[in-house]
């Protein structure tokens, strides 16, 4: 991978991070395309990935810090109730436990943290597999297609009236089942989490929110997986260096999109972005078979 392809990737990626198509599914068909077959490019993947998203943590840091916040408050909360649970055990006390749900944010960070269990088992499971479908055209194509069928499908249900603290945790656990398929190309991300926010009965406003939030954790555990087999990968100084150019092209991109993305997901219609994926993902299949 050269410099200028590494760029245009990156921008690409940027675009579409915020959209209901999946942005990992476009790097793979060109990188496919240009013939960019290694084991890095998963890791370039993450790489952009992060920097997206880090556009997501400039403009959800109120609620992000909040976030932060109860969770420590959770942590501490559930370590009071050990020590009171060891206490009424040893003095046949009926000591009250403290409290752990209650507030919206404190919910929300409970949310959070569900679905942060099935994601986190998903991804690290599926890592070798998803590598592998990463340079294949069929793969992607497929991944597309499935992305094209959950976007009709979510395109036709009735707006839900939910907001984080009328979630279950439940609904958490199958967004976090959901976020960890998308691990693999070609699904989206950001489509197949609002799909399934929907088809839980969340309104538009707290599905993007939520969805972009989980996004986090998830680009996180993705980082420091990936970090931990940089030494298996034969990466030059120079290659490294356009990976980061590709990275800084993905979140500068993504930085000045994300606030007019994030307006436009809550009223959009899911009907166009489902047909363009369907079709790229046919003519992603028939690519395969013409080369």
């Amino acid at each position: 991978m050269n410099f200028l392809q590494a760029l245009l990737i990156g921008i690409l990626h940027g675009v579409t991070a915020f959209l209901p198509v999946s942005s990992s599914g476009h790097a793979g068909l060109l990188e496919n395309l240009w013939n960019i077959r290694a084991p890095e490019n998963l890791f370039f993947e993450v790489l952009l990935h992060t920097a997206a998203l880090s556009a997501v943590i400039v403009t959800f840091w109120s609620d992000i810090r909040r976030i932060l916040a109860e969770f420590i408050l959770i942590i501490m909360d559930v370590l009071t109730n050990i020590r009171i649970y060891i206490e009424n055990k040893k003095n046949g006390g009926e000591k009250r436990y403290q409290k752990i749900g209650g507030t919206n944010y404190r919910k929300m960070t409970l949310l959070l943290m569900t679905s942060v269990i099935p994601m986190s088992i998903l991804g690290f499971l599926s890592r070798n597999l998803a590598e592998i479908a990463f340079g294949s055209f069929p793969a992607i194509g497929i991944g597309m297609m499935i992305s094209a069928i959950l976007l009709l499908v979510t395109d036709n249900i009735s707006a839900g009236d939910k907001i984080p603290r009328n979630m279950t945790y439940d609904n958490a656990m199958w967004m976090g089942i959901c976020q960890g398929i998308a691990v693999f190309p070609g699904i989206s991300r950001v489509g197949i989490s609002m799909s399934i926010s929907m088809l839980c009965g969340l309104n538009k406003k707290a599905a993007v929110k939520f969805t972009f939030l989980m996004g986090i954790p998830a680009a996180a555990g993705a980082l420091i997986l990936e970090l931990g087999q940089v030494g298996r990968l034969s990466l030059s100084g120079r290659q490294m260096a356009y990976y980061m150019a590709g990275a800084v092209a993905a979140g500068v991109t993504a930085f000045f999109l994300i606030k007019y993305m994030v307006k436009y997901l809550q009223r959009a219609k899911f009907r166009g972005f489902a047909c363009y994926s369907f079709l790229l993902g046919i003519a992603a299949i028939v690519c395969n078979f013409l080369r």
